[in-house]
């Protein structure tokens, strides 16, 4: 899988076309998903397609460069959510985020729910190091008596791809934020019994141009 930077010894042109393709291939899976052709890419990057070739030798690795890329920010995101004083503060985040990268990025959740393992060893291994940081989350959140006991890493994992499909259902509209209520519903939902209300925040928006914007929610129903 190629590095996202290519080094000092490129020419200028060479790194600013390669920056290029980039953010055009993240823009391009986050909007239709990873069936996306190396033709589109180039376009939308205002390059060649034989540049592309050139630059990752496949559209392949190309994917595998941005998804590479995706994957990171997920990391940081799980190791900042793990500083967080309060066990259910860092736990309630990270699915937040992971949620909020899901709808963000067609491309990612396409690759997250892939069930024969990922692509590639580099993937592999990041996304062995963000199963274990939900593990250590459940279980901090777990040591605190915020969680319910019965909910495990994996139904963790599972609630952040919840907001996928939830925009519409029998003539209702859930308009743009009604998929962080969704997951606000859930999180409160795996809370332990007796906790005061939820507090979620989200932070950056995996893929996006803007990786600062903040919010916070408090519980939607009561």
């Amino acid at each position: 899988m190629p590095d996202l930077d290519p080094g000092p010894g490129v020419r200028a042109d060479a790194r600013r076309n390669r920056r290029q393709l980039i953010i055009a291939t993240r823009e391009a899976i986050a909007a239709r998903g990873l069936d996306v052709s190396a033709l589109d890419i180039a376009t939308a990057a205002g390059v060649g397609v034989g540049t592309l070739y050139r630059r990752f030798g496949t559209k392949e690795a190309l994917l595998d460069a941005v998804v590479l890329g995706l994957y990171d920010e997920l990391c940081d995101v799980a190791r900042d959510c793990m500083e967080r004083a309060d066990p259910w503060d860092g736990l309630a985040e990270f699915v937040m985020e992971l949620a909020g990268a899901h709808r963000d990025s067609r491309g990612l959740a396409e690759v997250t729910a892939e069930c024969e393992g990922p692509p590639s060893p580099e993937l592999a291994e990041r996304t062995a190091a963000l199963q274990d940081a939900v593990k250590r989350l459940t279980e901090r959140a777990h040591a605190a008596g915020e969680l319910r006991a019965d909910v495990t890493w994996q139904d963790i994992l599972i609630c952040s791809r919840a907001p996928l499909d939830a925009d519409h259902c029998l003539g209702v509209d859930a308009g743009p934020d009604g998929w962080r209520r969704v997951v606000t519903i859930l999180l409160d939902g795996i809370r332990a019994p007796g906790e005061p209300f939820l507090r979620a925040r989200r932070r950056r928006f995996t893929g996006r141009d803007d990786p600062r914007v903040e919010w916070e929610m408090a519980r939607w129903c009561g």
